[in-house]
């Protein structure tokens, strides 16, 4: 074998390997599926600025879980890199067309933000929301605002207390102190004939 012949074959080898990684590494690179973040949730993710160095502070899994009547709760983990507080939620409920519903009515008291640990809005005394168009399976455009003036909107799920997940979620009702009256006894009726 000459060596014009050893140098053509070396080049297609060389060729073929070549193409064969090129072809490997085309699905490699930095959008591809494996490193985008996946959270196995009902609810959805919101990332806000938070502090410098573009940290961020982060809502997971953030939801409402409703009775069919439109009365719920708000239901979402929040960590954040500086002390901050969530001083108000507001929003909107959508229809069943997707239009934009009344007004949602969220009570419910200031939650403190501690310094990159995890606060969890179900815990303690939950906000409660309300509005005649919230409905399991439909949606709400939500918006938590925090005492930093970071804000964190996003159009999120709600879902059934009669879903297994949510029913130790749902608000136990509360049992009132009624009193049991006993039945009076009941009176012989008079009868028309004396007995001797």
């Amino acid at each position: 074998m000459d060596s014009s012949t050893r140098r053509r074959r070396r080049a297609a080898s060389t060729f073929v390997a070549g193409l064969g990684v090129s072809l490997l590494l085309t699905g490699c690179g930095f959008n591809m599926q494996t490193l985008q973040p996946y959270t196995p949730a009902h609810g959805v993710n919101v990332d806000v600025p938070a502090g410098e160095a573009g940290r961020q502070l982060k809502v997971r899994n953030l939801l409402v879980v409703s009775d069919a009547e439109g009365q719920g709760i708000l239901s979402a983990s929040i960590v954040s890199p500086v002390a901050d507080r969530l001083v108000k939620a507001e929003g909107n409920a959508r229809r069943a067309d997707n239009t934009v519903g009344a007004p949602l009515t969220i009570t419910g008291g200031a939650v403190e933000l501690r310094p990159n640990q995890i606060a969890v809005l179900t815990d303690g005394d939950p906000f409660t929301v309300t509005s005649p168009d919230l409905k399991p399976g439909l949606l709400v455009d939500l918006t938590l605002t925090f005492e930093s003036g970071a804000q964190a909107s996003a159009q999120a799920p709600v879902m059934s207390y009669e879903d297994p997940i949510y029913s130790s979620l749902s608000p136990s009702p509360v049992a009132s102190p009624t009193a049991t009256a006993a039945a009076p006894a009941a009176t012989p009726a008079p009868s028309a004939t004396p007995t001797p």
